[in-house]
């Protein structure tokens, strides 16, 4: 028979399930000499009639039909009344009387539930203070009534915990009669700092804290040295004692602006704190009190909610730190973690595209692991100076540019010598421009030119992909040749760098003229985007009869999968996927799955468009109408043929989306090439599902090829299971240091406005849609798309809407490209926007000014 009740002291180490988070955690740090009140758990066997009782009931067949608070508050109600059986009454007397029967006790539950990672029952269960021994009983049953509150069963049923194993334990525990109590975190909360402890303190006993009617005083302590960074000591008006009979009674303080815990007390408490951490191996967020000058451990659990940085790109605590900026969410604006092959792929192709520039590693200029590729600041900053990094920076979003503008190295972030792999990057930042300026030259004196010599370039790339991947060399062999194409590619598409001179040429040429607006339209339906020709594409597709009056999505697919639909919509549906069907949601990554493989979802993307009345309709006319504008100003400025050549040049600038496109199209043909083996993998018996190829890099699947006891599935679950560890992250951060610290900016105008960077003119007032993914609800004609960043696959929402306003991203992201492209007036780098507005907030955006107003109806 299973033990029914376990004390603090035992030398049995009990399984989790028996006696719930929250009591192992006291046995434990007990048994490891932690300063523990003593106590007794109430096992799950404990309670093991008490819940045959409550399952035997009518109320508990309709909870588990019906999760409401009126079926849950039934069984509540029947649970708080349940009395000990003669085999938990004795059982429970001979443990009791091991404590001092004297005292005053807490009661407490532990679920087997409870505070594991990755979820987080805090505040839900309940826990009784100033308990006498003759109240005991009454109180266990109130406690065990409490995993049946609506709050934790519904907490259940939305995390998928099987409300049927429904069970608990309860903790008698020595109470504490504090003096000061309050809870303490490994790591702050507030940054993610690792080294950094935070302490809430107040006085009395900690409920005050708990329940918020106090707000307590709040200490910041570096760990590592135990220097107190900051204090906030609050006004603490009252406070909650323990009373020698039982029970507890509320003072008033007298002095309530009275630092709570003493510094050597906050000292002490830090480094408790620390070895708390130090024995589980994880950040913990613990509760302790002082009673008489003695700190007591009274509860510790596993925090879960930071954001864990992988092991790769941590440093030690006394080392120098390291900042990065995440440059996938930062560039391409989604927030999930790429493929190990997609990941790879990306790698390979930024270092050939750079030049030199950008070279990867531990100690280089970025860092690519487990699925993320992080810009090292610190490497580059030694290589380059502070200077260069704040122009490297200066395209991306406002809230980047703020938080890195005054940004110190030398605190903490400076190391002292250039990292091996940078001690070229000077030699090749200065090959690089003097490469360029013959092309410059010839750019803005003929401008399309050097645009169709690009791509005659780009048109011998695409037949040099799809040559490469007929041939019979290794997998490991094709990604390489292809990636290294874009060293040669990036060198005939420098026209970009002259375009962006001729931009800067026409803003100087009209500056105090007061037509930033019409300046910015010139940037609509520019010559060579791919992803504007993908706009077009997409409205002609959805314009045919075979998707108008097509209701169905399977009806669709099966008609282009046996070609019954007529010969000029499958002309025109075959031409779109040859350019077009490499492109999709994630689409620089070698895993997402493109649009031929998907042709139901497609048919969905296209049903969305309005093809009478959309954005493109009106981008001609809007970037004309600008134009004239900006001509007759120039002509009376008398700088009318200076104008004309720069905005020549300017015009080829969406040329600078075709790099990617190229690179999208070979990735996709690498997918292709890769699900091939993944099928023979799986045949095989070598790989679980044909996905998992993309789990692999380049080399492991050619050891593949030819290995074939090579282990490729455990491989890939080492690899899923280091990845796991971030499982839970929804929102990465966009600049974070090697020691977890995450910085972030965040900007309101005094009247409340939101504020971002004005990246597509026009002013626009209309409905928010708040959308994550592109497709998860449709975006009518009128509303505003709201979202945190877009990329090409999001290019059918675009035409739809009205405006857009995105949380990441500054002018040269693909989203405000192609709001630019569509004359839509957009906003980006708006922190939180898609948490602040809501679906059907009425909104006003202002893309010349960057301001987005929420209007009040």
């Amino acid at each position: 028979m299973r033990d029914m009740i376990y004390d603090f002291l035992t030398k049995k180490s009990p399984k989790l399930s028996e006696v719930g988070g929250k009591a192992k955690a006291l046995i434990e740090t007990t048994k490891a000499g932690f300063p523990v009140p003593e106590g007794i758990a109430l096992t799950v066997e404990f309670f093991s009639p008490w819940l045959d009782t409550i399952k035997s009931t009518h109320e508990w067949t309709e909870l588990l039909l019906d999760v409401t608070k009126e079926n849950c508050d039934g069984i509540k109600a029947k649970a708080t009344v349940l009395k000990f059986t003669e085999i938990q009454k004795v059982e429970f007397e001979k443990h009791l009387c091991q404590l001092h029967t004297e005292s005053i006790f807490a009661v407490r539950s532990s679920s087997p539930e409870e505070d594991l990672e990755g979820t987080s029952f805090a505040g839900m269960y309940e826990t009784y203070l100033g308990i006498t021994i003759g109240e005991l009983e009454s109180y266990v049953a109130k406690a065990f009534a409490s995993m049946f509150d609506y709050r934790v069963m519904a907490y259940k049923e939305q995390n998928g915990i099987n409300i049927e194993n429904t069970r608990i334990a309860v903790i008698i525990q020595k109470q504490i009669a504090s003096d000061v109590s309050g809870v303490g975190f490994s790591l702050n909360p507030n940054n993610n700092c690792y080294d950094e402890v935070m302490i809430n303190a107040a006085f009395g006993l900690g409920e005050t804290i708990v329940s918020g009617t106090v707000s307590p005083d709040t200490y910041i302590v570096n760990k590592v040295n135990n220097q107190v960074l900051e204090k906030k000591v609050n006004e603490k008006k009252h406070a909650l004692y323990l009373l020698k009979d039982g029970g507890t009674i509320e003072k008033s303080i007298e002095n309530p602006l009275q630092q709570a815990l003493r510094d050597n007390q906050i000292i002490e408490l830090t480094k408790l704190i620390t070895k708390c951490e130090s024995h589980y191996g994880m950040p913990m967020d613990t509760e302790w009190a002082y009673e008489n000058g003695k700190l007591y451990l009274l509860q510790s659990r596993p925090i879960t909610t930071y954001f864990p940085l992988y092991e790769e790109y941590q440093t030690k605590p006394s080392e120098t730190r390291h900042l990065y900026i995440d440059m996938i969410k930062l560039t391409q604006g989604f927030e999930y973690s790429m493929s190990e092959l997609g990941n790879e792929m990306f790698t390979k192709m930024i270092v050939n595209a750079k030049q030199g520039i950008m070279p990867e590693g531990k100690d280089g200029a970025f860092y690519s692991v487990n699925g993320r590729m992080y810009m090292d600041l610190t490497n580059m900053e030694k290589a380059l100076g502070e200077k260069m990094i704040n122009r490297t920076i200066g395209s991306y979003d406002v809230p980047t540019k703020e938080t890195l503008k005054n940004f110190n190295f030398k605190n903490g972030y400076h190391i002292n010598e250039k990292p091996a792999k940078l001690k070229g990057i000077t030699s090749a930042s200065i090959k690089m421009a003097l490469g360029i300026i013959p092309t410059l030259v010839k750019t803005l004196k003929d401008p399309m030119a050097q645009y169709d010599l690009y791509f005659e370039h780009a048109e011998r790339g695409f037949k040099e992909i799809d040559r490469i991947m007929d041939t019979n060399i290794d997998f490991n062999k094709k990604a390489d040749a292809i990636m290294k194409m874009f060293y040669e590619m990036m060198i005939h598409a420098m026209p970009m760098a002259a375009c962006l001179i001729a931009e800067t040429k026409i803003k100087k040429m009209f500056k105090d003229q007061n037509l930033d607006t019409e300046i910015l339209a010139l940037s609509i339906d520019l010559s060579g985007n791919p992803t504007s020709q993908m706009g077009y594409s997409l409205v002609h597709l959805a314009s045919f009869d075979e998707v108008q009056k097509t209701e169905f999505s399977k009806v669709f697919a099966k008609g282009i999968q046996e070609r019954t639909f007529s010969k000029e919509f499958l002309k025109a549906y075959d031409e779109h996927m040859q350019k077009f069907g490499c492109r999709c949601v994630g689409e620089i990554d070698t895993a997402a799955v493109r649009p031929y493989e998907n042709i139901e979802d497609f048919f969905r993307q296209l049903k969305l468009i309005n093809i009478h009345d959309n954005a493109m309709q009106t981008s001609k006319q809007k970037k004309e109408k600008a134009y004239q504008k900006l001509l007759e100003t120039a002509r009376y400025m008398k700088k009318e043929k200076k104008f004309i050549k720069y905005a020549k040049a300017y015009n080829i600038l969406g040329i600078r989306e075709h790099p990617k496109y190229m690179y999208v199209y070979a990735n996709d043909k690498l997918r292709q090439v890769a699900l091939k083996l993944a099928k023979q993998f799986v045949k095989e018996g070598r790989l679980d599902v044909i996905d998992d190829i993309f789990m692999l890099t380049s080399n492991e699947i050619t050891e593949g090829q030819h290995n074939p006891h090579f282990d490729l599935k455990s491989i890939v679950t080492e690899k899923k299971k280091v990845r796991g560890i971030t499982k839970h992250v929804k929102s990465w951060p966009t600049i974070i240091d090697s020691r977890g610290k995450i910085f972030r900016y965040i900007r309101q105008s005094e009247s409340g406005d939101l504020v971002g960077d004005a990246v597509s003119p026009g002013i626009i007032k209309g409905r928010a849609k708040v959308l994550l993914t592109p497709f998860e609800k449709p975006l009518h004609k009128g509303e505003i798309l709201v979202a945190k960043a877009t990329e090409p696959t999001w290019t059918p929402i675009f035409i739809n809407a009205a405006a857009v306003v995105m949380e990441v991203g500054g002018p040269l992201q693909h989203g405000a490209i192609i709001a630019r492209e569509y004359g839509i007036p957009c906003v980006t780098g708006i922190d939180g926007a898609t948490t602040t507005i809501k679906d059907g907030d009425l909104l006003e955006v202002d893309g010349s000014s960057g301001i987005v107003k929420i209007i009040k109806d």
